[in-house]
């Protein structure tokens, strides 16, 4: 980052990766890179095969223009590998294993093997280190398991208040146990996205042809055809999610009274409005929900754009620079002598 330059918000997405909303997503995700508002933190697929962490990676190279400039900036793919992975899907393989005419492969990739992958949890975790304080977000739309585990590594829960503004779920398939944990012991807001909100919102199939033209390869669109065959508007729930994760001021998105989101042992959410609950219900005002569409496409569809030209900086800057580093060290080092001098309550 240019020094001086606005910090971009970076963005937590668990996801199962398992319907092109999802896969659109994350052209959402370099869509705001591109507008130096977000980019993506860390993304933890979980529930899903080796080759959507693969596919995840593809896309991310597609948007990337110009050498990295470190190995720090690789963004790292989590994947869940403690119990056996599901197959990979075919509409992954047939993205992953595209070749040119020349038998050489369309995408590029890093993801080759499974050890390329992260462990989700720590992953997740580890990833707001890299953000200034108030400068993430999280979008979960997957089993709560192992954001859940996150909260479990010491420390882990002041750095969540020190780092995430807000968390978003997206309605799904629950673990209902982690998710109860989750919304439980979650620091920071909680807002719910349910079904409707991708009811609402659909994202239009006809961008397939018109918006992505930009390039004769693009492996979510290649994705997105091989998982339906004749592809419809798809439900747009995740890439609402991280819009209004990253934007919540966008006109359209309307925010219900505080509530109580819980979870059935089925894994069905519940939102019941309450004064004292902690979190809120995201919704669509039907008569802007053409002005939030537009705006999805605009960013989902962009093309990638280079990163910022970076530049020396000065002596005074990088002064300047060092003194910020150590105070933040040393507030956090008397914070964490202070809490270990603290006695502990007796039983």
């Amino acid at each position: 980052m240019q020094f001086g330059a606005p910090a971009l918000t970076g963005v937590v997405y668990n996801t199962t990766m398992s319907r092109p909303g999802a896969a659109l997503s994350l052209c959402l995700l370099y869509g705001l890179e591109g507008k130096r508002e977000a980019r993506p933190a860390s993304i933890a697929i979980t529930e899903n095969g080796f080759a959507a962490a693969a596919f995840a990676d593809a896309v991310y190279r597609l948007y990337q223009l110009g050498p990295v400039a470190n190995t720090n900036r690789v963004l790292p793919i989590g994947l869940a590998v403690d119990k056996p992975l599901p197959a990979d899907g075919a509409a992954f393989k047939a993205v992953i294993e595209k070749k040119d005419d020349k038998g050489q492969l369309v995408y590029a990739r890093g993801v080759r093997r499974v050890p390329d992958t992260a462990e989700p949890s720590a992953l997740m975790r580890n990833s707001l280190a890299y953000f200034p304080d108030g400068k993430a977000v999280a979008v979960l739309s997957a089993p709560a398991t192992y954001l859940a585990r996150t909260l479990a590594y010491p420390g882990t829960k002041e750095l969540i208040q020190q780092k995430v503004q807000h968390l978003v779920i997206c309605e799904g398939r629950q673990d209902a146990a982690a998710c109860r944990r989750l919304l439980a012991d979650w620091p920071t807001p909680v807002v719910f996205a349910g079904a409707d909100v991708g009811a609402a919102l659909r994202f239009p199939a006809a961008a397939l042809e018109k918006d992505f033209a930009w390039t004769p390869n693009h492996p979510v669109v290649d994705y997105w055809r091989a998982s339906v065959p004749s592809p419809v508007d798809e439900p747009a729930l995740d890439m609402a999610a991280i819009l209004y994760a990253v934007r919540p001021k966008t006109e359209g998105f309307v925010l219900s009274e505080p509530g109580t989101l819980d979870v059935s042992d089925s894994g069905e959410f519940r939102f019941t409005p309450g004064a004292t609950g902690k979190h809120r219900r995201l919704t669509v005002d039907a008569s802007k929900r053409e002005l939030i569409i537009a705006t999805l496409r605009e960013l989902v569809t962009a093309r990638p754009v280079p990163p910022p030209q970076r530049r020396r900086m000065s002596p005074e800057e990088l002064d300047e620079l060092r003194k910020k580093r150590e105070e933040e060290n040393l507030k956090r080092e008397l914070e964490e002598r202070r809490k270990a001098a603290t006695p502990k309550p007796l039983p």
